[in-house]
């Protein structure tokens, strides 16, 4: 998505507190609780897991204006104890799922069952937030969303995580008895995924004068990607021993929550496998959770009784106090001037942050000793995705170019527009200092860039490793929207050091055939981790040139 023309000043964002919006709870009536159903009804068992108490969730106050129906729907596993062992959630707006995880919201279930013994159970449930006009009383009312299901598509388009849903709105009408008898408007590729999902989905109907009439509406439908694992019976992976996160030392003064989405593979032994970050509202807590992450135990999934490996997903959510507790981090420094903007960059409720991400300071004015800053616009589409950059402002290209990477990473919970998604136009500043204490630089990587200077030779090469160095974390990098709807077929060459505890630090670029390829490689590239490198037995600092190839699909 681009716009010919933007103008005008907006927000202006720092890494410093910002309270949470406020909540209030949403009246009974104004919930619905699903039914429990199964994933897959053709291998389910005899007894379908139920709540053994029903699930109660609060509603952001900036949605209880909103006109459409939104829902977080979740898909669980459930042990033979009643335990849901996996959640996966998807919601038709952000703020929702960050409500979710705000409130630590507990399922309980009593388990499944075939033939009469506790079994591992898959279900889908939802969470239904129903306008003020579909009030199940009022006489007249528009059709209230009791039941749904997701839209199941064997591909889905590449998103920058995988736990980001991907919603398509469509036309329907809603018969007087609550079933969708029409459906229209669907992107064609999508168009049977939705065709059959609606087939699930049940509404108490609308009504005039307290009678059930026929009604249209404009709903969102999530896409679910059908798993690609063998065929057969399969048993996802059972958690064993999640060890806790510690929350940082060096994070307690400031009480901030954090909250790290972390992408990893149970191996066939039931290990975590190359843990990375997916998403990350302070970078802070990004090692803590691939530490906790990385001592984790499985049961392994299975198809047909055979282990296999299994792709997960899951957050981890920092806290000091109770549940919901703690500020987030960022701070909306100013108001932007929307009579310099255009009409649809207006919104009523600013974008809030999601994700962010810490930018590499660029290694050749780390050498240098150069300090600089850097202002990038971006543009926030509906949601929450970054789409659009720009330097706004740079005491050097590169620090713009690095402060580029890093905020393409960002995410947000989109603007708001008399209650619906909106588009927003963001600047965020960052400062390029040596100083430690901004963040940007460590004092690890400030020492090991005097150790290049002056004790060079302590520092080994490929070939004078006992064996190449085995990488645990690496976060894949991404298409540069610079680059996006274009064909890509590039490298980037990528310099850096691997610390005596295995952490890739002060990493440039060697050549690139697109400068912003280089710029995204080192950005994915400082987060990597290692099992130390070691040289007769012992953990030594090493050099590591490595090739990084991009490829538009």
């Amino acid at each position: 998505m681009t716009l010919a023309h933007t103008a005008g000043r907006a927000l202006l964002l720092c890494l410093t507190g910002l309270a949470l919006a406020g909540l209030r709870p949403l009246a009974a009536q104004d919930i619905t609780v699903s039914p429990v159903q199964w994933t897959d009804p053709a291998h389910a068992p005899d007894d379908i897991p139920g709540f053994k108490q029903q699930p109660r969730l609060n509603v952001p106050a900036d949605l209880k204006s909103s006109p459409d129906i939104n829902y977080v729907l979740f898909e669980a596993t459930v042990d033979e104890k009643g335990n849901p062992v996996r959640l996966d959630t998807d919601a038709t707006f952000a703020l929702l799922q960050r409500e979710y995880l705000a409130t630590n919201l507990a399922f309980r279930f009593t388990p499944g069952r075939r033939d009469g013994k506790p079994v591992n159970t898959s279900i889908t449930f939802a969470l239904v937030l129903n306008p003020a006009s579909a009030a199940p009383t009022a006489p007249d009312a528009s059709p209230r969303l009791l039941e749904l299901a997701p839209a199941r598509v064997k591909t889905l388009p590449p998103r920058p995580a995988a736990d980001e849903p991907l919603i398509v709105y469509a036309d329907i009408t809603v018969g007087t008895d609550g079933r969708i008898t029409s459906v229209r408007n669907t992107p064609t590729d999508f168009a049977q995924p939705i065709f059959l999902a609606a087939k699930a989905w049940r509404f108490a109907p609308a009504r005039r004068g307290g009678q059930p009439v026929e009604a249209d509406l404009h709903v969102p439908f999530v896409l679910h990607e059908r798993e690609s694992m063998p065929k057969g019976k399969s048993t996802l992976p059972r958690a064993l021993d999640r060890v806790p996160p510690v929350y940082p030392h060096i994070m307690r003064l400031s009480g901030l929550r954090g909250e790290v989405l972390v992408d990893f593979v149970v191996d066939i032994e039931g290990r975590v496998r190359n843990p990375f970050v997916v998403r990350s509202l302070n970078p802070a807590f990004d090692d803590p959770a691939i530490e906790a992450v990385r001592k984790w135990r499985f049961a392994p999934g299975r198809v047909n009784d055979v282990p296999v490996n299994t792709h997960m997903q899951v957050p981890i959510v920092f806290q000091l106090d109770e549940a919901g507790g703690g500020e987030d981090g960022m701070e909306t420094r100013r108001r932007p001037n929307f009579s310099k903007l255009p009409p649809e960059l207006r919104y009523d409720v600013s974008p809030k942050i999601r994700s962010a991400a810490r930018p590499v300071f660029p290694y050749s004015a780390l050498v240098a000793g150069k300090s600089g800053r850097a202002v990038v616009s971006m543009l926030i589409d509906q949601q929450g995705h970054v789409v659009q950059t720009h330097v706004a402002e740079a005491s050097a290209p590169e620090f713009g170019a690095a402060l580029v990477a890093a905020v393409e990473r960002f995410s947000y919970e989109p603007a708001l527009k008399d209650g619906r998604p909106s588009l927003a136009l963001l600047r965020f500043e960052q400062e390029f200092t040596q100083n430690p204490n901004w963040g940007v630089v460590s004092v690890n990587d400030l020492d090991l860039l005097r150790r290049e200077r002056k004790r060079a030779d302590t520092i080994m090469s490929g070939r004078d490793l006992d064996e190449t160095p085995v990488a645990i974390s690496r976060q894949p990098p991404r298409i540069p929207l610079s680059l996006a709807g274009k064909p890509v077929d590039g490298e980037a060459v990528v310099e850096f050091l691997i610390d005596e505890d295995g952490r890739a630090r002060l990493p440039r670029t060697i050549s690139a055939t697109d400068p912003a390829l280089g710029y995204e490689a080192v950005q994915a590239i400082a987060s990597w981790r290692f099992e130390p490198a070691t040289h007769a037995g012992r953990p030594v600092i090493a050099r590591v040139v490595v090739p990084i190839h991009f490829k538009s699909e």
